[in-house]
Order: structure tokens, then C-alpha cells, then sequence
């Protein structure tokens, strides 16, 4: 087989909205410059999700020089931009870690909360905010657990072909696709180089009901899958359903589609249980 190389670059600036794909991009100690450098939350400051609400995969974002442009469902286009964001910080909950976020305006709480017919605010990773990967002395923006996920093309086509109904790799949200490896080579790597980039891989990613949101339509799959399919194979002795790998940095760098992924060093991949 020729050599693994990575096909798809994609950031997620505002969490569980939809993807921007890049043909190249800045890989900082927070994973792909601006990936989930924005959250909605309730008006408590408890993070909300595309597990409980969602139309947010609906939410288109374009990156700007001075912010984004929002677009989604029978809503009004919407600018956001750095400059106009106000000073405020406050804590804000992702699972169990609180950040110090800078709130950015009342205008774009009013637009999310229209749109999702829910009170929220929103929320940016501002110069005072800050949080770290559990455990590692490593920072992390509003993310789940760790700065990127890499997922390969082999490991989605051997899950499909287990389906009924083919799913995208846009409903597992990775930073990192890669193509010309065998299924499930990515379980046992442990560092890999990609352009500039060193990365290592820390964790096989657990996988929860956001996976069954189509990312075309917003809607929850009924018979829950591709989730019910991967808990056939793909689950593990602590119960968690997994499928992709987590990884950090371990510099900054450029990297770009078509770049060769280095294979620098491998580990044993996690155990699964195999049922009918």
C-alpha cells in the first residue's frame, strides 16, 4: 500500500456547528487555529450541544479577517466580529471543566436564541481564558476532551459496509481525515509527523448520540445508528462505544491536504468486544 496521506482538514470555530474545510492550516497547542474557539451556552453558563439541540449542525460558519459570517435556517445572515466583542468574562461549564470565557454581544445571544428557541449566549476563548487537557500540561479551547481528532477513510468504509444506509464522515466531526491505510490502522499509532506537525495520539475517542444527527437534514436517526452498528464491534471493556483518535500537538506548525502522514512510533491498539 502507498503511503497514508491526509485528505481532509477540517476546524469547527464554534462548537457542534458545522465544519470549514481547509486545504491548509495553522496547528496551535489548541489544535487547528480558531477549532472551537466559540460555545453556546444556557443562561448559566452550561455548554450546549448538537447531543441536545440538534439544528446547530445546520449552522454554517465563513471565516472572515474580522470575524465570521453565520448563515443557518430561516435566519437573517450574521457578522461577528472581534472588535465589537465586549470585554465581560465569565465562567462557562464544558463536562466538568470551568472556563473563563469573553462574552461577545447581546446581538448574537438574541440570534442563537431565535434560532434555537431556547435562551443562550455565546461565548469566545478570549486572551484571559484558559483550560487544560486533563491530566497534560496542555492547552485546550472549548473542545471535548482533546484538541483533534483524526479519523481514516478505511476505518468509515468498514463501518459503512456494515450499514444499512452509508453514513459521512462529517456526522464524527474529525479535524483529520487520512486515506491509504488499512481499517483501523490509526488504533496503533502513537506519534506521527504530518507536514510540520508532530502529533501524538492519547486516546481512542469515545462516541455518544451526537454521531446519529445527520449533518444534511439535523435529525436524529431513529434506529440510533451508525451508534448501535459501532457498539457491535467497537466497544471496549469500560462500556464506551469508540471510533477515531484523539492527539495533541507536540509543536506549532503549517500543514496541508496531500501532505505524507509519517508513521513515527506505534502502541497496542485498545481491545474491543465483537457481538451479533
Amino acid at each position: 500500500m502507498s503511503s497514508t496521506i491526509l485528505t481532509n482538514v477540517t476546524t469547527y470555530p464554534i462548537k457542534s456547528t458545522q465544519g470549514i474545510s481547509l486545504n491548509n492550516a495553522l496547528v496551535k497547542e489548541t489544535g487547528l487555529e480558531l477549532d472551537r474557539h466559540f460555545v453556546i451556552t444556557d443562561l448559566n453558563g452550561k455548554f450546549i450541544t448538537g447531543r441536545t439541540k440538534s439544528a446547530l449542525v445546520l449552522v454554517n460558519s465563513n471565516i472572515t479577517a474580522t470575524g465570521l459570517i453565520l448563515n443557518a435556517p430561516g435566519m437573517p445572515e450574521l457578522r461577528i466580529t472581534y472588535n465589537n466583542f465586549s470585554n465581560k468574562y465569565q465562567n462557562v461549564q464544558v463536562w466538568n471543566d470551568e472556563i473563563s470565557a469573553q462574552h461577545c454581544s447581546n446581538e448574537i445571544d438574541q440570534w442563537f436564541s431565535m434560532y434555537l428557541n431556547f435562551s443562550c449566549r455565546f461565548y469566545y476563548l478570549g486572551e484571559h481564558s484558559h483550560r487544560e487537557v486533563k491530566g497534560l500540561d496542555h492547552k485546550l479551547s472549548f473542545a471535548d476532551g482533546y484538541p483533534l481528532l483524526l479519523i481514516s477513510e478505511a476505518s468509515l468504509e468498514a463501518l459503512n459496509a456494515k450499514l444499512e444506509h452509508p453514513v459521512a464522515m462529517a456526522q464524527f466531526r474529525p479535524n483529520l481525515v487520512v486515506s491509504q491505510c488499512l481499517e483501523f490502522a490509526e488504533d496503533g499509532w502513537h506519534k506521527i509527523r504530518i507536514g510540520e506537525v508532530v502529533f501524538e495520539i492519547v486516546k481512542p475517542c469515545s462516541r455518544c448520540i451526537f454521531t446519529t444527527v445527520n449533518e444534511i437534514t439535523g435529525k436524529r436517526n431513529k434506529q440510533k445508528e451508525p451508534l448501535s452498528t459501532l457498539k457491535k464491534f467497537r466497544q471496549a471493556k469500560d462500556k464506551e462505544i469508540y471510533f477515531g483518535q484523539n492527539l495533541i500537538a507536540l509543536n506549532e506548525g503549517s500543514i496541508k491536504v496531500g501532505d505524507k502522514v509519517e508513521i513515527i512510533s506505534k502502541h497496542p491498539p485498545q481491545e474491543y468486544s465483537v457481538s451479533n
